[in-house]
């Protein structure tokens, strides 16, 4: 809960006179969804581009039976982009498909601006967006007690031995990708001791400093 509540930290930016534009999933689900309150809250005070691929992910005014087994697209995302990879192995689920075509975008719409990427939690597939980060040389705050995926870059930063099984794995899988060879790349933000407006502050200062 501490963890989607930090998300006001959009809003406070916003509010601040700070112009953004906000990527992400798209789903109505954790972190997204929060991020989807948030705007809302906010007045719609910035936009909200959520993308998803297009064969696992449904609409709330579907309800066909096929619809059961998907995942909705949150309703507060002011933009929604579809992926339909067709290349794809079509014995695996789909998520993961859309991460190469998210961050074309994100590339383009960040072009000659300031931008950074918030890690919190994740799994295997954040492990593949902290890499498109790295060779986009794009700034991430890793959100340092908010579990899985920005836990194990967190130790593998400090060099310490993660005690949960899954923070474990993926750590090896971070060190075997050499994710953190750009250190300088990598700022953590704890989850224990920050608020929105302390992360809000630190928003705004990296973008600042982000050339």
């Amino acid at each position: 809960q501490k963890l989607l509540v930090l998300f006001d930290a959009l809003a406070i930016v916003a509010r601040r006179g700070t112009r953004l534009l906000v990527g992400d999933g798209g789903t109505q689900a954790g972190i997204m969804e929060a991020a989807g309150k948030v705007r809302l809250k906010s007045g719609r005070a910035f936009p909200l581009v959520g993308v998803v691929p297009a064969s696992e992910v449904v609409t709330k005014s579907d309800t066909t039976s096929a619809a059961q087994d998907k995942t909705p697209v949150d309703p507060h995302h002011s933009h929604i982009i579809a992926v339909d990879d067709r290349a794809r192995d079509t014995s695996k689920d789909a998520w993961g498909t859309e991460t190469q075509t998210m961050y074309q975008l994100f590339a383009r719409l960040a072009q000659g601006r300031p931008s950074l990427a918030i890690v919190a939690n994740g799994g295997e597939i954040v492990l593949s967006e902290v890499e498109e980060n790295v060779r986009a040389n794009r700034h991430m705050i890793l959100i340092a007690g908010s579990g899985r995926a920005a836990d194990a870059l967190v130790s593998l930063l400090d060099g310490t031995t993660p005690t949960l099984a899954e923070v474990a794995t993926l750590r090896a899988k971070a060190e075997q990708r050499g994710l953190v060879r750009r250190r300088d790349l990598f700022h953590v933000f704890q989850l224990g001791e920050g608020s929105p407006d302390a992360l809000a502050a630190v928003l705004v200062a990296r973008l600042g400093s982000v050339r």
